[in-house]
């Protein structure tokens, strides 16, 4: 790797992804992000080859054209967790569970009580995969 390679510390890739800095250092040790330790801390590679990492794909969740990740009225037959069920499925914290329904990277419903939930077709998606525990 060369010294002038766009690199990510891991708390700028936690802030990015809304992932815990703690989960991203144990991602990097398990291999499922591309990156290396400099000076004892972990940088992680901002344009590697992980082609499904979330900030590549993050762009395409946000085109105009998509609709809106949370729906008022959930279809009854569709499966969805709540948010803290959802992040125990997953590397993501509640708080980044959130977020990432806000940017419309996941998507999801409010039922009558105003509590929002996590569509589950969302643990199969091919971009999210690799944050399913």
């Amino acid at each position: 790797m060369t010294e002038n390679e766009a690199t990510l510390t891991t708390a700028e890739y936690s802030k990015k992804t809304g992932l815990a800095t703690s989960t991203v250092a144990r991602m990097l040790r398990e291999g499922k992000l591309r990156g290396e330790k400099r000076g004892g801390k972990w940088v992680i590679f901002a344009d590697g080859p992980e082609s499904d990492s979330a900030e590549k794909k993050q762009p395409a969740a946000k085109t105009p054209s998509s609709p809106a990740p949370v729906s008022e009225n959930p279809p009854s037959s569709t499966k969805s967790y709540d948010i803290e069920t959802f992040s125990r499925l997953t590397y993501l914290t509640e708080n980044g569970v959130r977020q990432w329904l806000r940017d419309g990277r996941l998507t999801g419903s409010t039922d009558s009580s105003g509590k929002m939930n996590v569509d589950a077709s969302n643990l199969e998606r091919d971009d999210f995969k690799h944050l399913v525990r």
